[in-house]
């Protein structure tokens, strides 16, 4: 893991510095470590060094909330240490005027932009919950001021919340490899057919070239798409050496914007779509139970999608459902234009070929891969944490 600690300045006989220095100093002996001052070269450290974690122990600052823009800019986790500075007390008794005007111009957007805070008390934790700014806060208590806590064991639980951090965003740094693992994985674990040779072998190397640290990223990303039973069955038909990893042990921090991995109803349509609904019924055949399914899915589907909330278990969903079922296809599309959604069916087709590997023998209508179907893609399935 490697680090860059960031603070104003060390100066002698100060309970900061000697904080800082005894921090760093036992984090050495388990990370790579580097140290920054306002008087050194950040930006060209962050450019030379490729950090893991940037953490910032300066508050009120506008060149800290400058850096920790940049560097998460950069790809770099930051977490910050305000250290007492954001207490009520020091708020308000010290530079108050000042401190409101820095406030509203650069301070509460770099604790809202960073990946986490890290504090040294459980009181200070519940004084910055209290301004509302952020949830995303961790205490690892101060060796300076605590006796019967070791640097060492200090540098350690630090070292853990960085871990903590890391994986609760580990979508950032996922490689190409993973993220082509992915749609790979659900089409061998989706299949129903029993062929030997479910993937090109291109792909089957790729997923057998994955080492433990991408196989810990793609299953947590399972995790969270909920398609972790899919990609597991595909782990045991492909007979691939994927580690076990218990992701549900692994500590990380709640989604700010977690996806829907609920089954979409199948049998009905959900929340205000009274048009299609009446569009629905009015375009309904006896013998049309199984295209109304997957009609009320895919209008329901985007439900879910104009919440930015789509995963990759509705998508499955409805790949199983359509390329495994036998319908009549132009039935469907008629059906799916009268409801006024045949456009937006077929971008859902592309994310299908694209995320699932479906096949242009199984498409019901052409794709449509154009600015919208990007944007979907932009919001739903883009690095999020």
């Amino acid at each position: 893991m490697r680090i860059i600690h960031y603070i104003d300045g060390i100066k002698a006989g100060n309970l900061l510095s000697d904080y800082f220095l005894r921090l760093t100093t036992a984090q050495k002996e388990h990370a790579d470590v580097r140290t920054v001052t306002r008087k050194d070269n950040f930006k060209k450290l962050l450019t030379d060094y490729h950090p893991d974690i940037v953490h910032i122990h300066t508050c009120w600052d506008y060149q800290a909330a400058a850096y920790a823009k940049r560097a998460a800019k950069q790809g770099c986790a930051v977490v910050f240490s305000p250290h007492w500075a954001l207490d009520e007390r020091s708020r308000t008794t010290e530079q108050k005027r000042t401190k409101q005007l820095k406030a509203l111009l650069y301070q509460m957007k770099m604790v809202q932009r960073v990946d986490a805070l890290l504090v040294t008390t459980e009181r200070e934790r519940q004084h910055i919950l209290q301004l509302g700014w952020t949830k995303r806060i961790d205490v690892v208590a101060d060796s300076v001021l605590n006796s019967q806590l070791s640097d060492d064991n200090m540098a350690q639980q630090t070292i853990a919340f960085y871990r903590k951090v890391l994986d609760t965003r580990y979508q950032f740094a996922m490689t190409a490899m993973e993220k082509d693992a992915i749609p790979s994985l659900l089409h061998a674990g989706l299949a129903r057919e029993t062929t030997h040779n479910l993937l090109p072998s291109d792909q089957l190397l790729n997923l057998r070239s994955l080492n433990p640290e991408q196989w810990r990223r793609i299953l947590l990303y399972a995790d969270d798409e909920g398609i972790r039973d899919i990609v597991d069955n595909s782990i045991s038909r492909l007979q691939l050496h994927a580690p076990a990893i218990d992701t549900a042990a692994i500590q990380r921090y709640i989604l700010l914007s977690p996806k829907e991995t609920e089954s979409v109803d199948s049998k009905k349509l959900t929340g205000n779509q009274p048009l299609i609904r009446q569009r629905l019924n009015d375009n309904l055949k006896q013998e049309d139970a199984l295209l109304k399914e997957i009609a009320t899915m895919m209008a329901n589907t985007r439900q879910v999608e104009r919440k930015d909330t789509l995963s990759l278990r509705l998508l499955a969903d409805l790949y199983t459902t359509i390329k495994y079922n036998d319908y009549d296809e132009d039935r469907l599309a008629e059906l799916l234009r009268h409801m006024r959604i045949y456009r937006y069916s077929r971008r859902i087709i592309q994310l299908l070929a694209d995320k699932i590997h479906l096949k242009e023998g199984f498409m019901p209508f052409p794709p449509l891969n154009d600015r919208r179907t990007k944007g979907i893609v932009r919001r739903n399935f883009t690095q999020r944490h």
